[in-house]
């Protein structure tokens, strides 16, 4: 009969396989499972009758994708559930390394998932003078911050003020809300940002009218003014970590429910080690699409730095106005839609 221990390492080595097969492109491993997203039907009918023509036109790689993303995801959520009572029954240095391993999973598939966050911090590095470290360095910083948040509010609500684990899960729609509205002030802030220094350029050019070219185009150079992102400002600072506190304030609830049944446990301390593992999992697929909105940026303004689009006095605070109208989108959607709806059911079953 298996143990917790055993059951948990079989689930741990095959969930590390499918990474491996996502990774490197092993279909039959994941058909045999779940079923590859991108996948074809796996064979004809065994019989000669024809199949019937499917009612519903079948669903699309995008469908079939994110269909089984959410399967993975609900995988290792299980998992991670048995690694807590496994490290419990038994605690060994290979049961923590494979909660934590798991941990490291969920986080990356977790990731690649619909949310806010990736759209916020995509927006944000395509329209903003950021390199590509500080986009990295972003990204990281924003799911840290989530890990932190879930572990600061399972410690407080139940650790201190002894709430129950439902009641704490239901904290984290208000601070659904409150990211929302602070990524809706970031894109607001950010457009009126864009706004002055478009001001500022307009009455600079108003005084040097006797050069009637210099009002629609100029050479560039790391002083010019312009607005285009040639290099990083110091002055985004504020805007970098308001950033981070906009999107790292909400907490996954995959990582809360994972402190609550730890610290039920009484092993809070595996709990943190999990959610901190999770983080640095979200902070790697993060980390990929800053890379490539950081790449596509700079590709970009390369290619228009020889057009006379690219000379425009206005381009760079154009760009701000509209990464910022488009993050202020994004957050005042999402706080609408939070307040009018009622929550729908967690994709992991969390309720």
């Amino acid at each position: 009969m298996r143990t917790d221990q055993d059951l948990f390492r079989h689930r741990s080595l095959n969930l590390l396989l499918l990474l491996l097969a996502l990774l490197f492109g092993g279909s039959g491993l994941v058909q045999a499972e779940t079923g590859h997203p991108l996948g074809a039907p796996t064979g004809a009918p065994a019989s000669g009758n024809q199949a019937p023509t499917p009612l519903v036109e079948p669903p699309g790689h995008l469908e079939r994708l994110t269909g089984w993303m959410l399967q993975t995801q609900r995988q290792l959520h299980r998992s991670l559930t048995e690694g807590l009572h496994a490290l419990r029954d038994g605690p060994t240095a290979q049961t923590a390394g494979a909660l934590i391993l798991v941990s490291l999973l969920y986080g990356i598939f977790h990731a690649a998932g619909p949310g806010h966050g990736k759209a916020v911090i995509s927006a944000y590095l395509l329209t903003q003078p950021q390199n590509l470290r500080r986009g990295i360095l972003l990204s990281t910083a924003s799911a840290l911050a989530q890990g932190v948040t879930a572990i600061a509010l399972v410690g407080v609500l139940i650790g201190l003020f002894g709430w129950l684990a439902r009641d704490t899960l239901g904290q984290v729609r208000t601070l659904e809300i409150a990211s929302f509205a602070l990524v809706a002030l970031l894109g607001l802030w950010l457009m009126v940002r864009a706004l002055r220094h478009a001001w500022r350029l307009h009455r600079a050019h108003r005084a040097q009218a006797h050069d009637h070219d210099h009002d629609h185009a100029h050479e560039h150079d790391a002083h010019c003014g312009c607005g285009t992102p040639h290099h990083v400002d110091p002055n985004q600072r504020g805007t970098w970590w308001g950033t981070v506190l906009a999107v790292g304030i909400r907490p996954c609830s995959g990582a809360v429910l994972i402190m609550a049944v730890s610290t039920a446990l009484g092993l809070a301390w595996a709990g943190v080690a999990a959610v901190l593992a999770m983080s640095l999992g979200t902070a790697a697929t993060v980390s990929v699409l800053a890379t490539l909105a950081v790449s596509a940026r700079d590709w970009t303004r390369r290619w228009l730095g020889s057009t006379r689009m690219g000379r425009l006095t206005y381009i760079g605070p154009s760009l701000g106005l509209a990464g910022g109208g488009v993050i202020a989108l994004i957050g005042l959607s999402l706080v609408l839609g939070a307040i009018a709806y009622q929550p729908v059911a967690h994709p992991l079953g969390i309720r």
